[in-house]
């Protein structure tokens, strides 16, 4: 009890900004988060996220990570991997501190993320590892291959989003999986930006812009490509 007393003041005083979130861990370490995301296609809102998820945290790098395909998402359409993939390429290329990660396209296949973590942790040893997710993540999160055992590998943090409410379903979450009580960082604040990779993909097929949408050389890909064109 008193060690989880403990944990949690430290939390606290982490996310209200009265203990620098590097004194908390090792100053000598850097410290590399990954997202996730099917990034179909990537949006200026995912920029915007990250950015401001990777100063949260107090990360030196944050991978953004296109996945082949969720296996709780095995009917969403998506523009294939290698197109999502160059798509995120493009928009993290002049982004200092983001980059592309190809390991679960490289992969094929279903993506799992207990898998991926364990090859991370594999090239990355001396690491500490950051996993982000967005706070819809929330309602499946006890359903994802050997849960338990990620969030023992790894920190794991939720960023919000505009009309979400991120304690409920963090709340719920807990409730469904005790275990995961207390493993779980809520960041206090997100951006409030609210731009939907649906309704790009409906813009696009309408013949539409997406500028200011997408970065600028997202957009320029589009534009010269067939991608979301068709039946996506």
């Amino acid at each position: 009890m008193l060690l989880r007393s403990a944990r949690s003041i430290k939390l606290f005083l982490l996310w209200t900004g009265h203990v620098p979130i590097r004194k908390a861990m090792n100053q000598s370490a850097e410290q590399l988060g990954v997202v996730g995301g099917t990034f179909n296609p990537i949006h200026n809102g995912h920029l915007i996220t990250a950015r401001a998820a990777k100063e949260a945290l107090g990360l030196d790098r944050l991978l953004l990570m296109p996945n082949t395909r969720s296996p709780l998402r095995m009917s969403e359409p998506l523009a294939d991997a290698a197109e999502r993939l160059e798509m995120v390429r493009l928009a993290v290329k002049d982004e200092p501190g983001l980059e592309v990660c190809d390991l679960e396209v490289r992969r094929e296949g279903t993506s799992f993320l207990v898998e991926t973590l364990r090859l991370l942790q594999e090239m990355h040893p001396d690491t500490p590892l950051t996993f982000l997710m967005g706070v819809d993540s929330l309602e499946t999160f006890d359903r994802w291959k050997e849960v338990e055992r990620i969030v023992e590998m790894v920190r794991v943090a939720v960023m919000p989003r505009p009309g979400s409410d991120a304690r409920s379903a963090l709340k719920a979450l807990e409730e469904r999986t005790p275990a995961l009580t207390g493993k779980i960082l809520l960041l206090k604040q997100g951006p409030q930006i609210e731009i939907s990779a649906t309704d790009i993909r409906k813009r696009i097929k309408a013949g539409k812009s997406v500028s200011y949408l997408v970065p600028d050389a997202v957009d320029a890909y589009l534009k010269q490509s067939d991608v979301f064109k068709g039946s996506l």
